[in-house]
């Protein structure tokens, strides 16, 4: 048996050779990509030991790991995935459809999920979506890749789910539900929206300005679902209303509509997310001149960073990304290694954030 010693001295030569000869050989090119079976020589093993080597969980004497890895820092070689992937049917990594607005606003979502699947060795393959029309392409790429699984945080058609089961390929819902085979994880956005109510209604409120999301925005629709109802058990009303979209200039744009109406008798704000509830408050402030929160309450959704600031700083509720990715991750595990029989759909609370110019 060779020495630790030999077997150092084997690689750095072979490491010195690489570029004049190939493995049977003859003439190699110098740019050539190194093998398992290069490795397999310089440590003295099988093809099949490097293999398991670089296998998580797959049996090999520590001795023969330790060489085996020693072998192959010192020639620079990779394992190659994609290869790995084709024999093991399994990619290990799993795709995340995402509406670029998400990504702009919420960049929290995409980290949590990215460092949750991490933690279990897999990777995040990031598909962004300007509207729905483009799914289609996106799952099209989704099945060419041979993704182990899909988180969704978009709507996905009945059609196309159906390609997906019978590709066999995961899906979960992210903040979203899905139908009836498919499982979800979300924030209570329902429940979110009786939260906010019941704050500025504590805070003195009873004639409410709602700054709505579009009109098939599942969330937006959720929240003021909530606030509504709870404005109605209180003797509150809403006395304005404007469709936004989630963007700052749309709460502006909102403060100017009701302006322009002549309706400046309402004394709360709620947006159906932060960005729309900060312009909301700048054009009060700078606009109209109004003292937030004197005048008017003003509260959002969702705990955006932006919403903390000390020139914000609206009431909030946010989202318990971190809980809800490790969720995600935890039930897409089971159904990628076919443990997910049952379809769950797990919902979070919303957590409260107060805030001087909530009231």
């Amino acid at each position: 048996m060779q020495s630790p010693h030999a077997v150092d001295t084997g690689v750095k030569a072979r490491r010195r050779s690489a570029g004049r000869k190939a493995a049977d050989g003859s003439a190699a090119s110098p740019h050539r990509r190194l093998t398992s079976e290069d490795v397999a020589r310089a440590a003295g093993v099988s093809a099949s030991a490097v293999s398991r080597a670089f296998t998580p969980g797959a049996s090999v004497a520590p001795e023969k790991r330790a060489r085996i890895l020693r072998a192959a820092a010192e020639l620079g070689y990779r394992p190659n995935v994609m290869a790995r992937a084709v024999a093991t049917r399994r990619s290990n990594v799993v795709g995340l459809i995402l509406f670029n607005e998400t990504n702009r606003h919420h960049p929290g979502v995409l980290l949590a999920l990215s460092q949750a699947f991490s933690t279990i060795g897999v990777r995040v393959m990031l598909f962004l979506l300007e509207d729905d029309e483009e799914i289609g392409d996106v799952i099209d790429h989704v099945l060419s890749y041979q993704l182990d699984g899909v988180v969704a945080a978009a709507p996905i058609p009945s059609p196309l789910i159906d390609q997906l089961e019978r590709a066999r390929v995961p899906l979960l819902f992210y903040n979203r539900p899905g139908d009836d085979r498919c499982a979800a994880v979300g924030c209570d956005h329902h429940a979110s929206g009786v939260l906010i109510a019941r704050h500025v209604l504590d805070g003195g409120a009873r004639r409410v300005a709602l700054i709505r999301s579009y009109r098939d925005s599942f969330v937006g629709n959720e929240r003021m679902r909530g606030v509504e109802e709870e404005l109605a058990t209180q003797d509150a009303g809403v006395v304005a209303s404007f469709r936004g979209d989630f963007d700052y200039e749309r709460g502006v744009a909102a403060v100017a509509d009701w302006a322009a109406r002549g309706i400046d008798d309402y004394d709360a704000v709620i947006a159906a997310n932060d960005m729309m509830a900060i312009g909301a408050k700048d054009a009060l402030v700078h606009k109209l001149g109004r003292s937030v929160p004197g005048d008017v309450m003003v509260a959002g959704f969702d705990g955006i960073e932006a919403s903390r600031w000390l020139s914000n700083g609206i009431a909030s509720v946010d989202q318990p990304i971190e809980h809800m990715a490790r969720a995600a991750v935890e039930m897409m595990a089971r159904q990628i290694e076919g443990k997910g029989a049952v379809v769950e759909y797990r919902l979070f609370p919303g957590r409260l954030q107060r805030a001087a110019t909530a009231g």
